[in-house]
């Protein structure tokens, strides 16, 4: 715990757990089908790995995973057991303005987060502005590139944005 208050991290799906850039995809990568209608499927590769990697690091730095993606609780059904991860606890943002800052920044009031998401440069004046309002806690907004997917590396600098304030 950082000061007494549990630690966030926040794991997208599309870009740091699906690499949907990536061409070809990355060998260790599996491909799964996900239903999303009656009769259409929408293929994921996954890495069975990152569950794992991710379990590790919030034991770790006792933190809580999270999910904070537009899977919302399908995240949880269609992601989850496909890289070895029990349900999460899900931010829950609809309709917001602002994208995702809005429904994280309820979510993660007053506690120090690390958020994996390939997306931080689409609304960068409220990136910036959620960033300044927490500016008195450990906020690391760990760019993934959609195209590699969470790496050792996004796993190191997690590590290193908390033990900043052990």
């Amino acid at each position: 715990m950082l000061g007494g208050v549990r630690p966030l991290i926040l794991v997208d799906v599309d870009g740091p757990l699906n690499p949907w850039a990536a061409n070809p995809k990355p060998p260790r990568y599996r491909p799964f089908d996900v239903r999303v209608g009656w009769r259409r499927k929408l293929r994921v590769h996954l890495d069975p790995r990152h569950g794992a990697a991710l379990l590790e690091l919030a034991g770790e730095l006792d933190a809580e995973l999270a999910w904070a993606t537009s899977w919302m609780h399908r995240a949880n059904t269609d992601i989850a057991p496909r890289i070895g991860l029990p349900a999460l606890k899900v931010v829950e943002f609809h309709d917001e303005h602002g994208w995702k800052y809005p429904a994280v920044a309820r979510y993660g009031y007053e506690r120090p987060l690390v958020w994996f998401d390939d997306d931080f440069g689409l609304h960068p004046a409220r990136r910036d502005e959620f960033v300044h309002k927490r500016r008195h806690l450990t906020t690391a907004l760990v760019h993934v590139d959609p195209a590699t997917g969470i790496t050792e590396r996004h796993l190191g600098d997690a590590r290193r944005a908390f033990s900043r304030n052990l």
